[in-house]
């Protein structure tokens, strides 16, 4: 959620099944797209294709678990740095980009391209954004070993509640659509740029019942030595100390001013709907503490440093 403190030491271990099973998956897909991609270059046939594909999934697959199950504090690594994680979308985008120039590749069948290649993309896409959580996951869970001073469940008392993930994975699908009718394919091309704009608008505006009440799972936030940890059950962030400018509590809500990106700004702020946290001024209490010895300790370090 902000950047982090990579000078933080890390309790790193053996990388658990789920992450090695998430990162065979994912190098297999990655790999068997390339392969795709590379038979309709070869004018290899559909049925060739596939017979060969499924066999290509589960050998990388096989080999990046054993590849996963060998590299300690490898999910740590790849959280740690937002250039890592981003690097999980790579091929995603690659895949994407190929689509742009399907119509000055010298292949005969145009159509079976854009198909593999959109396929290769969206499923590209999407398990390199279960790697990227996974990875961010564990990275997170290494820098808060502690118990907690504080928990609560988030309510938003207000603002935007759509993730951003969820809107970036709609746009690749209207952008699939639009690349499709470019090429001339207006059979599933408009679905997918309906579908996407569908999506992305009954998420903005709730045409849906998805909303963080007692239904589903609300988020839940924890106060750690290190900073705060928001933990969504499958997407866990973290905001550091040096990232909260301050907390304040008034008669509705409990505001935790934050900096991103070096910004000050109201959008940034955790904004958690007061009836919804069962002693407010004891969790705002705990959060005062905590950040006040995390300043301490920090300033403590600088001058044993000078």
């Amino acid at each position: 959620m902000a950047s982090y403190d990579r000078h933080r030491p890390l309790e790193v271990s053996d990388p658990d099944i789920g992450f090695q099973a998430g990162f065979g998956f994912y190098l297999g897909i990655v790999v068997t797209g390339i392969v795709a991609i590379a038979g309709v270059f070869a004018d290899v046939g559909t049925a060739a294709l596939l017979g060969i594909l499924p066999s290509t999934v589960t050998a990388v697959a096989i080999v990046g678990h054993i590849y996963a199950s060998r590299a300690r504090g490898l999910p740590e690594r790849i959280g740690r740095s937002r250039w890592r994680r981003l690097g999980c979308y790579a091929p995603a985008a690659a895949f994407t980009a190929l689509l742009f120039t399907a119509e000055i590749m010298p292949i005969a069948d145009t159509g079976r391209f854009i198909v593999l290649t959109v396929a290769a993309a969206v499923l590209a896409g999407v398990s390199g954004f279960g790697l990227e959580r996974m990875a961010k996951n564990r990275y997170v869970d290494a820098l808060t070993t502690d118990e907690p001073a504080a928990t609560w469940t988030w309510q938003r008392s207000g603002g935007w509640t759509g993730e951003p993930a969820y809107t970036v994975i709609m746009a690749f699908m209207i952008l699939a659509g639009l690349v499709s009718i470019w090429q001339g394919e207006w059979y599933l091309g408009p679905f997918w740029v309906v579908y996407g704009v569908v999506m992305i608008l009954s998420r903005r505006y709730d045409w849906y019942d998805l909303e963080e009440t007692g239904r589903w799972n609300p988020p839940e936030i924890r106060v750690h030595e290190a900073g705060l940890v928001v933990d969504r059950s499958f997407w866990k962030g973290f905001v550091p100390w040096e990232a909260i400018d301050g907390v304040r509590l008034t008669d509705d809500e409990l505001v935790v001013e934050r900096r991103r990106f070096g910004l000050d700004s109201g959008v940034f702020d955790l904004r958690c709907d007061r009836a919804a946290i069962d002693d407010a001024d004891a969790v705002a209490g705990a959060l005062e503490r905590t950040r006040e010895r995390a300043t301490s300790r920090d300033l403590r370090a600088v001058d044993t440093a000078d």
